[in-house]
């Protein structure tokens, strides 16, 4: 193999992992990351071959709301996941505090965080899971789609 295959070969694996990168994240939020630390690496990770119809400022808010609402309320948490899909992101984010009753009223009663995720989100939720909880949201890809 030639030097300016092996620089095409090297170039071509580089792509092909950004590709596959921009299809999930999945950040340890045990250590406490700064919230701009990781709305800087979803969006980098999850902007990745977007068009300008597509902005990311939606995902990075509800993103931010769900760490941030683990970091106050739970002692440990645990996992950031952000699934790209074709029309949408699937926002979770684990911990370990099975208390789901902040969670379970209804929007309008909700804090502003709450809110916020409700009015920037398809849909979201909460499961119990065995060592806590994970709340999850689904966030529109783009801000309007031809129907």
């Amino acid at each position: 193999m030639n030097g300016g295959q092996a620089e095409l070969e090297a170039e071509l694996d580089r792509f092909c992992r950004r590709v596959a990168g921009a299809a999930e994240v999945m950040l340890d939020l045990r250590n406490l990351p700064e919230l701009r630390d990781i709305r800087a690496v979803v969006a980098d990770r999850l902007g990745f071959g977007r068009g300008e119809d597509e902005p990311l400022g939606a995902l990075l808010l509800v993103v931010d709301e769900l760490v941030s609402n683990a970091y106050r309320h739970t002692d440990r948490p645990g996992e950031l996941r952000v699934n790209r899909q074709v029309r949408s992101f699937l926002v979770e984010v684990s911990d370990d505090e099975p208390d789901v009753e902040a969670l379970r009223s209804p929007a309008e009663n909700a804090g502003y965080g709450l809110r916020l995720i409700h009015h920037l989100s398809l849909d979201w939720g909460f499961r119990r899971e065995p060592t806590g909880k994970t709340v999850w949201a689904l966030v529109p890809a783009q801000l309007y789609y031809e129907r």
